[in-house]
Parts: structure tokens; C-alpha cells; sequence
């Protein structure tokens, strides 16, 4: 208990703190998800982000502070790796999105970025069905990744 309470002082006299969640700049409190396809699952996924950073997801742009463009959101699935027979082994996703922020007097609070991050995955011909299910977790799991990594790019830019 003692060594316990030791170390307690030590890590506060040192300066460390939780690190928490990072705020997201003051003029995005009420965000308007601008996208080309509004009922994706990119725009559940960024919502979700932005509800977790306290921020009021709206579905009127006239009541919004800042609006979030999607730009653009590409997936491309290539062929990795064959077997000797030509049948497909591996299978490479390639996930990219392009997005900016902006105030609702159109200043820029985040320039245009471009996040990208591919995974591969294992096909195996004998087992079609449960790799199509895989296949599309590993896209949603790679899809939820990139958001993360735009948010902490919107939250940098706030700094």
C-alpha cells in the first residue's frame, strides 16, 4: 500500500496526466456532414467520431457551426497472391479519404487531407461465404481506423 502511494506521488510530481480525448476546435460544437453519399456507412462512422468529441452532429446546414466535407472516399481491392492453380490467396484493401473542415462562414479549420491504410486478408476458395463476412469486417475495422486517424488530423489542426 505504501509502495502504492509512493508511486502516486512520483507519477504527479513528474507531470504525467491521463491523456483523455483531444478537443476538437471550439467552432465545430455543431457539424454538418457534408458527403456525396449522406447515408454511408463512412458518414455513421464520422458522426459516431464527432458525438464521442461532444460534438452535435446536425442534419441542417443552417443550424451548423462548421461543416465536415467528405470529398472523396475510394476502396479498391486488389489480388495479392495466387496458388499455382491461379485461384486467389490474399486479397489487398486500399482505403482512401479525402476531407476538409470549414466554418459556417466558410473559413478553413482543416485543409484539404487525404488519409489512406490498406489490410490483406486470407481467401480461401473452400469457404466463400465465411470469408465474404470477413472480408467485409476487415473493410468496416479498416474503414473505422481511417476515421480515428482524420479525427486526429481535424484535432491536431486545432493546436
Amino acid at each position: 500500500m505504501l509502495l502504492l502511494a509512493g508511486m502516486a506521488a512520483l507519477s504527479a510530481g513528474c507531470g504525467f496526466h491521463l491523456r483523455g480525448s483531444a478537443a476538437l476546435p471550439p467552432a465545430m460544437a455543431v457539424t454538418y456532414i457534408r458527403s456525396n453519399q449522406p447515408f454511408s456507412s463512412l458518414v455513421d462512422d464520422f458522426a459516431a467520431a464527432l458525438k464521442v468529441h461532444d460534438v452535435r452532429v446536425t442534419q441542417e446546414r443552417s443550424e451548423a457551426t462548421a461543416v465536415l466535407n467528405i470529398l472523396n472516399s475510394s476502396v479498391e481491392t486488389r489480388v495479392l497472391s495466387v496458388n499455382t492453380a491461379g485461384k486467389v490467396l490474399e486479397y489487398d484493401i486500399l482505403q482512401t479519404i479525402r476531407f476538409s473542415v470549414v466554418t459556417a462562414g466558410n473559413e478553413t479549420l482543416v485543409p484539404e487531407q487525404t488519409v489512406s491504410m490498406n489490410r490483406d486478408y486470407i481467401f480461401s476458395s473452400t469457404d466463400v461465404l465465411g470469408k465474404q463476412r470477413e472480408g467485409k469486417v476487415v473493410r468496416a475495422n479498416l474503414q473505422y481506423n481511417l476515421v480515428n486517424l482524420a479525427m486526429l488530423r481535424i484535432t491536431a489542426a486545432a493546436r
